[in-house]
């Protein structure tokens, strides 16, 4: 969603220099004329039920303190945000959802869940952050984990180079389910196991690439090696143990312990700023 503001500010950039521009997901352009193209998310947020009284709302926040409709949206969120209502879990209650970005190249969006709990009052249920999360037609999320992980031993840009030994076969994100007031992850079936595995057992066939300090980047392996075990951890468990268990299988470089060190420290980053 939050490219559109780039494309935008990107358009009048080199409007006259006949440059092209490409994008793959988009916010909203309220006032423009230009048509871009929309993903579901977009849609979700600009095609549901609007708030119609927002002077009348009050919000329960996650610190349990009570605040307004209209002060939640100045003092929380920046000037690119959105709000709808809809009822994510088909009980009859519509729920309140905040999509806000909140600046930056590569970071970040975010989203707001608010469950329905008296007349014109709701209560936080949910945030996700830095997920460029995916709204389907049937209310499922999808957050990708790349943007917490982008520069995870590489810049952020960069990606593992594919051939016919590493062929196209991404695993990066969790989906979700929100039910009984929460967000739920969708637990991974075999086919998504033996894929992961398979990816994994080919990145291990791949020459080590040393780093002359911490902060070096490689070509883009050891983020790839990273999401997938992302995956595989929140997939099936959220269970350290077996995702070390995984990981000692397939990654066998000198640099095991300080990768496996880092990799727990943004697992636990994903799990401190988000509700799933």
């Amino acid at each position: 969603m939050k490219n559109t503001f780039f494309y935008l500010l990107s358009f009048f950039y080199f409007v006259n220099t006949n440059a092209q521009v490409a994008v793959d997901s988009v916010l909203y352009a309220k006032d423009s004329v230009i048509e871009v193209p929309e993903d579901s998310t977009t849609i979700f947020f600009q095609s549901g039920q609007k708030v119609t009284n927002p002077s009348k709302i009050t919000l329960v926040t996650k610190s349990k303190r009570t605040i307004s409709f209209n002060n939640f949206i100045k003092k929380e969120l920046s000037e690119l945000q959105e709000n709808v209502l809809a009822d994510l879990d088909n009980d009859k209650k519509k729920e309140l959802l905040f999509y806000n970005y909140t600046g930056g190249m590569h970071c970040c969006d975010e989203i707001y869940i608010f469950k329905n709990i008296g007349a014109n009052k709701y209560q936080f249920a949910a945030k996700l952050f830095a997920g460029n999360v995916i709204i389907n037609s049937k209310n499922i999320f999808s957050y990708n984990f790349y943007e917490l992980f982008g520069y995870f031993y590489s810049c952020y840009a960069c990606s593992l180079e594919e051939d016919d030994t590493i062929p196209s076969s991404y695993h990066y994100e969790v989906r979700l389910k929100y039910a009984n007031g929460k967000l739920n992850i969708i637990k991974g079936d075999k086919e998504l196991l033996n894929s992961i595995t398979d990816r994994l057992a080919l990145l291990s066939e791949q020459p080590y690439q040393p780093l002359e300090e911490d902060n070096s980047f490689d070509n883009g392996f050891r983020k790839e090696v990273a999401l997938n075990l992302a995956t595989y951890y929140f997939s099936f468990g959220k269970n350290f143990t077996a995702t070390k268990i995984l990981f000692n299988k397939y990654y066998k470089y000198p640099d095991a312990n300080a990768f496996w060190k880092r990799f727990v420290e943004t697992i636990q980053t994903i799990q401190q700023e988000n509700s799933f």
